[in-house]
């Protein structure tokens, strides 16, 4: 097991599983906010609700694998 999955202490699947999740996610809303840059009046708040989407999913692991 590399070093990286025994600090976080998840296997190499949910590793796998919740890096392509955000992966996905940051790719998806950054689409959206060069649209957003064209074109101002549409996805106004896609981008900053996918960070604070980004950020509670990040917070809720951690706090699950601290406790």
């Amino acid at each position: 097991m590399s070093q990286h999955l025994k600090e976080i202490n998840e296997t190499y699947l949910e590793h796998l599983q919740f890096a392509q999740k955000m992966g996905w996610s940051m790719i998806i809303s950054g689409l959206a906010c060069i649209i957003h840059s064209l074109f101002p009046d549409i996805l106004k708040t896609t981008g900053s609700n996918a960070i604070k989407k980004l950020d509670q999913a990040m917070t809720e692991r951690k706090n699950k694998k601290s406790n």
